[in-house]
């Protein structure tokens, strides 16, 4: 009987700590990633190949997978699996991956759907992309989709692609080397300097053309050409690019290439930029350079003759990406001064070839090797006295707020701090805001883990009473009970895992078809608004026809041409003119004798005979013009 109410009271008291454990263990600040491995939830790994935004003009937007919030894209933000990027019209946008190049231009949308270390798959939903693919181990890796068409390269080239920039057609030109497209039941091979017109129902092949945009596409490419850099460190490093213009290379015997950017002399690395929290490395650093991507994300910061260089390392054909290559110091335990008040801080240095790379996801024993293998280290690793060189800190809190950390505007510490910890922490914990349906699987994994509990609590006790020697006979109906409730318990956990499956395949569900009511209304809107700037423009030209017509209907009466004119003028009378006034002519005065010659004399006829009739007497005179005048 004593042992009976000893296991009734154990089994009350688990009741009773497992109806309070939830509302304390939430409250705890351990990670996400911590009760994942205490469960034994495995995650799959980071892929090693990540994207990098290196030119942005005008309004783009970037999301992260779907239903995630969008924000406004900047240069150097990681590009991954499920990144969906919206160029407005006007706007244009590059992302670089190794040497392969993809730009956007304005009014277009395309969504990474797969990128890792095996495949590079897009789907351009509307608008205009074009790809170059330089690396030949690349071209078969790479898929781009629309809704009408499939494209693949079958060898390095420069293609173009346009969706629905006529409704329901995809076109896909090829400006250099070769590509598959599949689509309307049919599969074409397309080479270069020709296109292909994809629609629901054929397939039809004309002559590539070219626009701006490709002319601009090809202006990048030029001038993104870095030899120097590609001898150092390769070309599928990303954001080896840059180098070239914003630094100098050179060689150590310690540690191999160096490139020193061109900056001040009191500049410390992983100070001007931003640590924003992205899934799955968790903090990762985005930094305000226009060349800050390749030396955050790869290699290690060295100081020589008191000037930071980065060390690329060997050259490696697939190099492995990091969030940033920094050591962690700091946490709730240490503290430091900040405007004069005592705060908890954390703190991060650049890793040097002689530290250990420590990644906070999870990453195979191949991949950590190549991070921290290096060819060139000659010296063992060196102890930290005192402070590490190039060490960043800020407050704890600053982890802990919505948004990324800005470092440049985040409070720094009165001085130097004294004391550091000689050990290398670990990433500050993401904060509350940074988890999607955190509070879903807090609190699955708190139910697993108090099931778990429970399990082991009572092999304990059933140990306790198996070591008293305690028949089982004697408590075969509580052992029964026991199991029956076991089993019940069982059922209902794999019964509420059942309805957490359907829920979160519902809320997927749910979360396509409003991506897909969202483009189909992005899509929608985008042809109105074409509609309604076509309208505006053809009205614009009937009024300039109509204006034009008008002033030719006028240009008759206004012409003062003395072309002749096929049409007669309709006659309309004349109205008189007004008499004028009376002139009164001026005296003239004579002319001098000699100017005028006397007329030269007539013969003189016979003198007729007297008539009576004829009794008037003749005289003549010359005028001053010299007309001579008779009178009767």
């Amino acid at each position: 009987m004593t042992h009976r109410l000893a296991y009734t009271a154990a089994v009350l008291a688990l009741a009773a700590f497992s109806t309070c454990a939830p509302a304390q263990t939430v409250l705890q600040t351990d990670t996400l990633e911590q009760a994942r491995a205490d469960s034994g939830v495995l995650e799959t790994e980071a892929p090693g190949r990540v994207g990098r935004v290196s030119l942005v003009q005008g309004k783009v937007d970037i999301g992260g997978a779907m239903g995630a919030e969008s924000s406004s894209a900047m240069v150097n933000w990681p590009i991954t699996s499920g990144n969906l990027i919206t160029t407005a019209p006007g706007a244009r946008l590059e992302v670089r991956i190794g040497s392969t190049s993809i730009r956007l231009d304005g009014d277009s949308s395309l969504e990474f759907t797969e990128l890792d270390d095996d495949s590079l798959r897009l789907r351009l939903h509307f608008g205009s992309a074009s790809v170059r693919v330089m690396n030949s181990e690349v071209a078969p890796e790479f898929e781009l989709r629309t809704a009408q068409a499939t494209v693949r390269l079958t060898q390095p080239g420069r293609l173009r692609v346009d969706a629905d920039s006529t409704p329901d057609t995809s076109l896909v030109s090829v400006l250099d080397g070769e590509a598959q497209v599949d689509g309307a039941g049919a599969s074409l091979t397309i080479r270069a300097g020709r296109a292909a017109s994809v629609n629901d129902e054929d397939v039809r092949t004309l002559q590539a053309r070219r626009d701006v945009f490709d002319d601009w596409s090809l202006t990048r490419d030029q001038t993104l050409v870095a030899e120097q850099s590609a001898r150092h460190v390769g070309t599928e490093m990303t954001g080896y690019e840059d180098l070239d213009r914003y630094g100098s290379w050179s060689t150590s015997s310690d540690y191999g290439s160096l490139w020193t950017p061109q900056v001040a002399t009191d500049w410390a690395p992983y100070r001007d930029g931003q640590w924003s929290y992205i899934a799955p490395w968790g903090w990762t650093w985005v930094d305000n350079a226009p060349w800050g991507y390749a030396p955050f994300h790869y290699g290690r910061w060295v100081q020589v003759h008191n000037r930071w260089a980065w060390a690329p390392g060997r050259i490696d054909r697939r190099p492995v990406w990091s969030p940033a290559l920094v050591g962690w110091v700091g946490g709730s335990n240490w503290n430091v001064g900040f405007n004069h008040h005592n705060q908890a801080a954390h703190g991060w240095y650049p890793l040097s070839p002689y530290d250990r790379f420590v990644p906070g996801y999870r990453l195979s024993d191949e991949r950590l090797r190549r991070v921290n293998d290096w060819r060139h280290a000659t010296r063992r690793a060196q102890n930290r006295p005192g402070q590490p060189h190039g060490l960043t800190v800020v407050p704890r809190a600053q982890f802990g707020n919505r948004g990324p950390v800005v470092v440049p505007r985040a409070p720094r510490p009165n001085r130097a701090p004294q004391v550091v910890p000689r050990d290398q922490g670990s990433a500050p914990p993401p904060p509350m805001v940074a988890r999607n349906n955190w509070n879903d699987e807090r609190r699955d994994l708190l139910e697993r883990r108090q099931s778990r509990d429970q399990l082991r609590e009572q092999v304990r006790q059933q140990a306790i009473l198996d070591t008293g020697n305690v028949t089982r006979d004697r408590f075969e109906p509580d052992l029964m009970a026991r199991d029956r409730a076991n089993g019940e318990r069982l059922a209902r956990d794999r019964a509420q895992q059942q309805e957490r499956t359907v829920r979160q395949q519902d809320e997927r569900e749910r979360m396509r078809r409003d991506q897909d009511n969202r483009f189909q209304a992005d899509r929608t809107r985008f042809q109105l608004e074409r509609a309604e700037r076509d309208r505006h423009q053809g009205d614009r030209m009937r009024e300039r026809a109509e204006r034009v017509q008008q002033q030719q209907q006028r240009q008759p009466f206004l012409n003062t041409s003395p072309a002749p004119s096929f049409a007669r003028p309709e006659s309309r009378p004349e109205p008189r003119p007004a008499a004028p006034p009376p002139m009164v002519a001026a005296p003239r005065p004579a002319p001098p004798p000699q100017m005028v010659a006397p007329p030269a004399p007539r013969p003189q006829q016979a003198t007729p005979s007297f008539n009576p009739a004829q009794r008037a007497e003749q005289r003549g005179h010359t005028d001053a013009r010299g007309v001579s005048h008779r009178e009767r």
